[in-house]
């Protein structure tokens, strides 16, 4: 074999997903012999810097290379500007380069299979570049394959390949256009890679990999795929081609050598075909399926009051069934106020009532409870599961929850199925004494624990992230819980299914279905905006939702439940 191709990472602010990325690629048959530059980006602000940092201070510590090259840019670039910038000047002085972002897990035959196919290719001026990553598809693939363009998830060029590089968008777009190229650019309707282009072009997205992409498709060039993936993309960010990763790309890399060796220079059409399908299977996942039905299903989830003193739990609700729902009555200055015209409820019977219907769903009778009322289907709120599968992923896939307000294990019970594959997964709930000895006696095994405090479960456990569902509404002071918790060095919270208005902040009781049992209770509905600057003068928003209990208005009141997702950052305070 010809002088091994350079080896160039991009790097930003996610040290632990770099960490495996560097293992992996150690662990290459070919690494001790390859030369590898790492880029690292400039933080964009002062959130960023402590993980920049650490990042950095880790790349200086990577061996098991021929050699280690370090750039690390003085001010921020983007990814975009990074990559093209990288890769043209390696490129110019080495003539070919294997390109690596910091999210990507490869196969020990990574870097043999890209070396041996840009020696094998070198002088095919069809073929423009290798791609080391494939789509999990059902049917069996060739060995290797062509297709029309370039593809990012782990990739090699040749500096011919790198001069077709078209930067600007508009004139690509408008090629596809004039060519009328823009259905088998999309692989036949099937995926929006013009749509991507033209956000791109409109500044909503810098993706230089849809015009890698379009660049090499206009031009006609082809790129080898293997036929079974030797990366796996561990990261969940739109940097990529084929943004938004989910599970459902995940890839089982192959363990063994893809075979390089005579094929036809010419697009695999029946590659081409799976690949389509694969994009189909993508618009029927069961993310966009419920995403979809969110504001059409009605969803019943009835109350549980609970005593609320810090660090006490609580969380009630709402019916949405036909002719049902709560109700919201009259407007109160204070929570005394409020809680004189508060029927109350009997705590031991609304326990025995959680306590039936989740040991249904236990003994597998039922699929799912919540606040006392079990369903023979789960309602999945994925918006919850996907900002807890970000954590498992921050953490080398580790779940460690502390569900305040978390029941007899309802939110456990109904994410359970999609976190069953974590390499760890800790469920802490922390309730009333009461709920925690029933939880203690009939529900708790290695995975499922009950404290009565905070404090109590932190003594045994390490929670990465605080799940709020339900709880933040019925407490008196709510915002003295959320600074409760800055004090622990816990990395996210999670808030769902809490009212918000956008009018003045709420006081008012709650009313719960008579079918359910007869109840009343004290409940704040926030003004959003108010809620939001709270929370962001601690912790880092990543995102909001809308809670799947919908919107209600009765009564001179409106509330949406609403959700967020946050980060904590350590230098913010929130009072």
């Amino acid at each position: 074999m010809k002088k091994l191709a350079p080896i160039v990472l991009f790097t930003y602010n996610r040290p632990n997903h770099t960490r495996q990325t560097v293992k992996s690629l150690q662990e290459n048959h070919l690494a001790k012999e390859s030369q590898l530059f790492i880029y690292s980006d400039a933080p964009k602000n002062q959130v960023a810097k402590e993980k920049v940092t650490e990042v950095r201070e880790y790349l200086k510590t990577i061996d098991g290379f021929k050699k280690v090259t370090i750039i690390e840019r003085e001010k921020n670039w983007g990814l975009a500007n990074s990559i093209i910038d990288g890769v043209t000047k390696i490129i110019n002085e080495y003539g070919k380069v294997i390109v690596l972002e910091d999210d990507l897990v490869t196969s020990p035959y990574f870097l043999k299979f890209m070396n041996e196919a840009l020696e094998y290719y070198e002088y095919e001026k069809d073929v423009i570049s290798i791609h080391g990553y494939v789509y999990p598809i059902k049917n069996e693939l060739p060995e290797t394959f062509f297709l029309r363009g370039a593809d990012c998830w782990g990739w090699a060029t040749w500096q011919r390949g790198w001069q077709l590089f078209e930067s600007d968008g508009k004139k690509l777009l408008k090629e596809l256009q004039e060519k009328k190229l823009k259905q088998q650019f999309d692989f036949n309707g099937t995926y929006a890679y013009s749509k991507m282009l033209e956000q791109q072009i409109a500044g909503k997205n810098n993706s230089w990999a849809v015009r890698w992409y379009a660049s090499a498709f206009l031009k006609n060039k082809l790129t080898l795929y293997p036929g079974k993936s030797l990366v796996h993309n561990i990261g969940n960010d739109s940097s990529g081609t084929h943004c938004g990763a989910t599970d459902s790309f995940a890839a089982n890399i192959a363990l063994y050598p893809i075979l390089i060796k005579k094929i036809a220079i010419k697009e695999n059409n029946n590659a081409r075909t799976e690949f389509e399908k694969f994009h189909l299977t993508l618009k029927h996942s069961l993310f966009i399926k419920i995403k979809n039905k969110l504001k059409s299903i009605p969803y019943r989830v009835n109350p549980i009051i609970k005593d609320i003193t810090p660090p006490l739990i609580l969380r009630i609700i709402k019916n949405f069934v036909k002719g049902g729902g709560i109700n919201f009555k009259g407007k109160y200055n204070s929570w005394n106020e409020a809680q004189k015209n508060a029927t109350g409820y009997d705590t031991e019977l609304i326990l025995e009532k959680v306590k039936n219907a989740s040991l249904k769903v236990k003994n597998g009778e039922a699929a799912y409870e919540r606040d006392s009322v079990f369903f023979d289907k789960i309602e999945y709120s994925f918006p919850v599961l996907a900002a807890l599968l970000r954590v498992a992923v921050a953490n080398q896939g580790k779940l460690n929850v502390l569900d305040f307000g978390g029941s007899l294990g309802s939110s456990y019970y109904q994410c359970k199925n999609f976190l069953s594959d974590l390499e760890s997964l800790q469920w802490n709930i922390v309730e009333q004494s009461h709920f925690v000895n029933c939880g203690k006696e009939l529900f708790a095994d290695e995975t499922l624990k009950f404290y009565e405090t905070i404090d109590e479960c932190l003594t045994e456990q390490k929670p990465n992230v605080v799940l709020l569902s339900s709880v933040l509404q019925y407490l008196e002071k709510p915002y003295e819980l959320l600074e409760k918790l800055t004090q622990y060095d816990i990395d996210y919270l999670l808030i769902d299914r809490t009212p918000c208005t956008i009018t003045k902040e709420i006081l008012t009781v709650q009313i719960v279905p008579p079918d359910i049992y007869s109840a009343s209770y004290s409940s704040w509905i926030f003004n959003e905006q108010q809620l939001r600057l709270v929370l962001e003068k601690k912790y880092l928003l990543l995102c909001e939702f809308d809670a799947l209990d919908g919107c209600i208005e009765n009564n001179g009141i409106k509330a949406c439940y609403k959700g967020f997702f946050l980060k904590n950052v350590p230098h913010k305070k929130i009072f």
